[in-house]
């Protein structure tokens, strides 16, 4: 069981640091591109608090996906 457990944590660690590095990709594309603005009908006073969200939310995510990775040496 705990193979399986070590597998799994260190899965859904990759899928989470995934997910944070998109969010922040995606942050600064928010910021840098007017066209991906204008799609998501972002106003330029709204961009920054965009770009804070996505930050925040992309560096939590791989600091959580990070922990999962390393915290599995320590089951045993």
């Amino acid at each position: 069981m705990g193979e399986v457990r070590r597998a799994v944590s260190q899965f859904i660690g990759l899928i989470q640091c995934g997910l944070g590095g998109v969010a922040s990709v995606f942050a600064y594309l928010v910021y840098a591109s007017p066209s991906i603005r204008d799609a998501l009908s972002v106003t330029p006073n709204e961009v920054y608090l965009y770009m804070f969200l996505l930050l925040v939310f992309g560096m939590f995510s791989i600091l959580s996906g990070l922990l999962l990775i390393r915290e599995e040496d320590s089951w045993d």
